[in-house]
């Protein structure tokens, strides 16, 4: 049974590592049309389409996945803190959990 700091701690970290998915999205989107246009370049505009278009639906499961992932995490850490599961992070709840994690 986890404690209620290692609770709001898993909370912080899932919400940090949230945002930090969000920042990577768009270097990852250059890159995925970065190589579709060179294997359009050294093939035909079909293949670097297709390269695109998987690529893309690759990237769209991985961060589906991982925002699953972070949910399941907060939703974890609010139950070993006791609280409900439909508590929004809002900069108020937010700063609740910081104090608690500094205990």
């Amino acid at each position: 049974m986890a404690t209620k700091k290692e609770g709001a701690q898993r909370i912080l970290d899932a919400h940090a590592s949230s945002k930090t998915v969000r920042r990577r999205l768009l270097p990852v989107a250059i890159g995925i049309v970065l190589v579709g246009g060179g294997v359009t370049a050294l093939t035909s505009w079909h293949f670097g389409l297709a390269t695109v278009l998987v690529c893309g639906l690759l990237m769209q499961y991985a961060v589906e996945r991982m925002n699953t992932i972070l949910e399941a995490s907060v939703a974890s850490g609010l139950k070993a803190m006791g609280w409900d599961a439909d508590t929004t992070l809002d900069e108020e709840t937010l700063e609740n959990i910081r104090r608690i994690a500094q205990r």
